[in-house]
Parts: structure tokens; sequence; C-alpha cells
């Protein structure tokens, strides 16, 4: 006679969570004892992208690890302080965002687009620059997620998935501020000798000099004078 044990599977599933209880598919038995066919390895655990309740539970997260971050900063985004602000289990964070990194940069990207899309970059280079520096402008203004980016930036001196995670957004960033330079070069609105890495210090560098480090503060209009000193400066003679 089988054991019913040895032909079940269960997958183990979350309870404090609405998110629906995963299981292995079975087969009855009459009078022989028959196997089921297992599902695929890649499913095993992985939540329905479909299910109206695997998305709030994602949303959930989402929101939980956002909150951490701005709060926090980066330190905090681990998946047992996620998991508990969220109020589920680590291992439904876990089957949503494998690594600390990928959890992470969720959190990034729910406070907003960091870097815009190239296709935004039309012209002329005074509003490309506008376009790129935007989200970085609104958070140097925020008195909450201005302390968030001071505190990202010293984390990231110790803590390789910080770095690892503003690296990525680095690289993007300088894909999208190459793009707007080039696109103004063939317009003939800057010179062609234009430097995108020492660009992106002098403008990124004034900006959070401003914002941590001088008296006067940072505000929008001196975020708008840099843009249009690189401008000025680097304009064809």
């Amino acid at each position: 006679m089988c054991n019913r044990n040895d032909i079940v599977r269960k997958v183990s599933h979350d309870t404090r969570h609405d998110e629906p209880a995963l299981t292995m598919p079975t087969t009855t038995t009459s009078t022989t004892c028959t196997t089921s066919t297992p599902a695929p390895a890649d499913t095993i655990g992985v939540p329905r992208s479909d299910d109206p309740r695997v998305e709030r539970t994602r949303a959930a997260v989402i929101e939980a690890a956002s909150d951490l971050l701005v709060a926090d900063g980066p330190a905090a985004i681990t998946h047992a302080n996620v998991a508990q602000a969220a109020n589920v289990s680590r291992t439904t964070v876990y089957n949503h965002w494998p690594t600390r990194e990928d959890l992470l940069r969720a959190a990034i990207d729910s406070l907003g687009r960091v870097t815009p899309d190239e296709r935004e970059l039309i012209g002329p280079i005074r509003a490309d620059l506008g376009t790129l520096c935007e989200h970085l402008v609104v958070d140097l203004l925020d008195d909450q997620r201005a302390p968030m980016i001071a505190n990202m930036m010293e984390r990231a001196l110790h803590d390789p998935t910080i770095v690892t995670v503003r690296n990525e957004f680095l690289e993007r960033f300088e894909a999208a501020f190459r793009v707007a330079v080039d696109r103004a070069i063939e317009r003939g609105e800057l010179r062609g000798d234009v430097d995108v890495r020492r660009s992106i210090a002098s403008i990124v560098g004034s900006f959070l000099f401003a914002r941590f480090m001088s008296s006067d503060g940072f505000e929008r209009s001196y975020a708008n004078a840099v843009l249009d000193d690189f401008v000025r400066v680097n304009a064809p003679r």
C-alpha cells in the first residue's frame, strides 16, 4: 500500500498576508500507486504575477521599502526589515526580490524615475540638462530625501551592495548625459571636446556642495545658474 506522503509534495507558503498558497499538483489513487508530475524547477515557489493578491503583496513590500529608505537610509533595506515593515514573511520578500540589490534597486525606482528616457532628450541642450537633473534637484530640495542622498554617499564607503546599486544608476545617468551632449555637439551647441564625466562631476558636485556644505543653501535658482554656466562655458568659440 502506498503512503500518501510518498506522492504528495507541498510548497510552504506565508500565512501572514493574503498572497495565495502555492501547492504542487497531486493525483489521486485507487488500487494503483501513481506519482504526480513535478512542476518545472523554475516555477516552484514563484508567485503568480497575474493574481491581484500577489500584486497587493508586491505593492505593500515596495511601499515599506521606500519608506524605510527615506526614513533610515539604504542600510535599512534588508529582507528582514522590509518583511517586518510590510507584515509579510522574509520568504515572501525573497520570492519577489532574491537579493538585497534587487530590493534596494526596487525601492529607489519606486521614488521616481532617476534617469529620463533618451527619447526625451531632443534639445536644446539647456532643456536637456534640466530634464536630466530634475529628479536630483527635487530630491535635494526635499528635507526628507536630501538626507537620504547624504546617507547613501556615506554608506557607499562601507557597503558593497549600495556601491553596486549606486554604480548602476550612475552608469545609466552617464549614458543619458552622453547622449544629450553628443546631440548638442552635432547641433553646434557645444564644443566637440566636452568631457562627459568631468561635466557630470562639475554639475552634480556643485549641487551637493550647495546643499550639504554651503551656508547659502541650495535653491532651484542656484541649480539653474549652474546649468546656464555649463552651457555658456562649453559653447563653441
